[in-house]
C-alpha cells in the first residue's frame, strides 16, 4: 500500500526521480555527444522518446528497423527538432537469426564506435505465430533476437569502452509482467514453438520477458569475469497510456479508464527509467540489476534465479547457432 502510495504521488526514491519523472528531466545535465547508441524499437512509444531525448542531449543514434519508411519518418522528426542530430538508418527485423547477423555486418562496416545499446523493441503476438527460425514470434523478437544482437556486439562495445575509457552500458527493456510467468521456461517455449498449440498471447509474453531479465542477470555475470568495462541493467519502464480509450464509450467505461488512468504514465514518464540508467553517473559499476521508476528494485523469484538464467543462456546459444525451421529443440 506505501509503495503503491508511492507510485501514484511520483514521490522520488533514492535516486532522486520517481514515477512521474520524464526522460528529459533525468538526462538534465547529462552531455552525450561523444556517446553513439543503437535503440531498437525506436520509431514509436518508449523507443522513440528514448531517441529523442538522446539526440537532444547530443548522441549519435543508430536506428534498426524492419519497417525503414517508419524509421525515416522517425528520423526526420527528431532531426527537424535537433538538426545537427546524427542517425543512421539500418535494416532488422529481431525475429530473424539471418537478419540480426546482416545488421551487425553491415554496422561493423560502418567502423563506428559503440557506448550504448538499449534493446528496446517488443511485441504481443496476440495471434500464434512461428519465426522463419522456427521459434514462437513474440520470443523471437523480444528476447533471442536481442541476445544474439547483444552477443555479436559485445566486442565492439569491449573495444570502445577500452579505446575511449568510457564504461560501456547495454539497457534491456522488460515489464513487470516477467513476473506473472511460473513454470518450466524451456519446456513451455518448446510447447508454444510448435505449429498447433495451446496459446495463451500474455504467458507468451511474460515468459519473453523474463527472459530478458535472466539474460541481463547472466550477461552481467559473464561481463565482470572477463572484466569488460561494460555494464547492463534492465528496466521495467511502467505502463503506458494507448488510444485504447478512444475505441471504447459509456459512463462506466469512462470511469474505469479515469481511474486506471492514475496507474499508467505518459510516454515521457516512461521513457524516464530507460534513460536514466542509460545515461546517469550514478550508475558506473552498476551491473545485473532490475529498475523501476528510475530506482533499483527487486525482480521475481524467478527472475532471480542464477541457475535459470544460465539454463536459459545455454538453450540461447544452441537456439541461435543451430536453428531449425522444423521446430524449437534446444537439446538438438
Amino acid at each position: 500500500m506505501i509503495e503503491t502510495g508511492r507510485y501514484l504521488l511520483g514521490a522520488a526514491g533514492a535516486s532522486g526521480f520517481g514515477s512521474k519523472s520524464t526522460a528529459e528531466e533525468v538526462t538534465e545535465n547529462c552531455d552525450l555527444r561523444s556517446i553513439t547508441a543503437i535503440i531498437t524499437g525506436a520509431t514509436s512509444g518508449i523507443g522513440a522518446e528514448t531517441a529523442r531525448v538522446l539526440a537532444r542531449r547530443g548522441a549519435r543514434l543508430i536506428f534498426p528497423a524492419r519497417n525503414v519508411k517508419a524509421a525515416e519518418e522517425a528520423k526526420e522528426k527528431i532531426v527537424s527538432e535537433f538538426p545537427e542530430t546524427e542517425i543512421v538508418l539500418m535494416k532488422l527485423d529481431l525475429s530473424s537469426i539471418a537478419s540480426v547477423r546482416s545488421f551487425v555486418s553491415g554496422f561493423e562496416s560502418l567502423d563506428l564506435p559503440l557506448n550504448l545499446l538499449i534493446n528496446n523493441a517488443g511485441k504481443l503476438a496476440h495471434e500464434h505465430a512461428i519465426s522463419e527460425d522456427g521459434i514462437e514470434m513474440t520470443f523471437a523478437t523480444n528476447y533471442l533476437g536481442h541476445f544474439l544482437l547483444t552477443n555479436l556486439l559485445l566486442k565492439k562495445m569491449i573495444q570502445t569502452a577500452e579505446e575511449t575509457g568510457v564504461q560501456g552500458r547495454i539497457v534491456n527493456v522488460t515489464s513487470g509482467i516477467h513476473g506473472w510467468f511460473t513454470g518450466d521456461l524451456i519446456e513451455y517455449l518448446r510447447l508454444i514453438s510448435q505449429p498447433k498449440c495451446q496459446f495463451d498471447a500474455t504467458r507468451a509474453y511474460a515468459l519473453s520477458k523474463l527472459a530478458n531479465v535472466l539474460h541481463t542477470k547472466e550477461l552481467s555475470s559473464r561481463l565482470q569475469k572477463i572484466e569488460a568495462n561494460v555494464t547492463v541493467n534492465c528496466v521495467h519502464p511502467g505502463v503506458v497510456r494507448t488510444r485504447l480509450t478512444r475505441d471504447r464509450e459509456g459512463l462506466l467505461t469512462d470511469l474505469v479508464f479515469f481511474l486506471a488512468s492514475k496507474l499508467v504514465k505518459t510516454v515521457p514518464q516512461a521513457a524516464a527509467t530507460t534513460c536514466y540508467v542509460a545515461t546517469n553517473p550514478r550508475l558506473v559499476n552498476v551491473s545485473g540489476k532490475y529498475f523501476t521508476d528510475c530506482n533499483e528494485t527487486t525482480p521475481s523469484g524467478l527472475g532471480s534465479d542464477s541457475s535459470e538464467a544460465t539454463k536459459l543462456w545455454a538453450a540461447s546459444e544452441i537456439l541461435v547457432t543451430q536453428p531449425s525451421k522444423a521446430g524449437f529443440d534446444p537439446c538438438s
